[in-house]
């Protein structure tokens, strides 16, 4: 079996690089105290520098994200849906009433009704 990696919270490694270039503890020092390899903590110090230490959106909220776009979009459909049937609805009452209100040559059969 492997060996188990260790987590480091950023918070953790941005005092250690801090500590390490302000001089108050070489790195050498920091790796034998903390029990962690040089190269490890001196990758640390590379990523500060770059600003690749920074804290990322966590797998929680990643899926949070991707769970609130998924709602926003079926949330568009719905909208889009109603706003459709509203349409559908306008133009059946619009055509009802136009063709019940008034006796035109089209709708004239409807209302001839048999001689008794």
């Amino acid at each position: 079996m492997g060996k188990q990696r260790r987590k480091f919270e950023v918070g953790f490694k941005k005092q250690l690089v801090a500590e390490i270039e302000l001089g108050r503890m070489t790195l050498s020092a920091a790796a034998r105290q903390h029990q962690i390899s040089a190269s490890v903590i001196k990758r640390w110090c590379d990523q500060s520098r770059h600003g690749g230490l920074e804290t990322g959106p966590s797998v929680r909220e990643k899926a949070l994200e991707r769970e609130n776009r998924e709602l926003k979009e079926r949330l568009a459909e719905l909208y889009v849906q109603v706003e459709h049937l509203k349409k559908m609805e306008d133009y059946a009452r619009r055509r009802k009433s136009a063709t019940t209100s008034v006796i035109t040559s089209q709708n004239l059969d409807q209302f001839r009704k048999g001689a008794k």
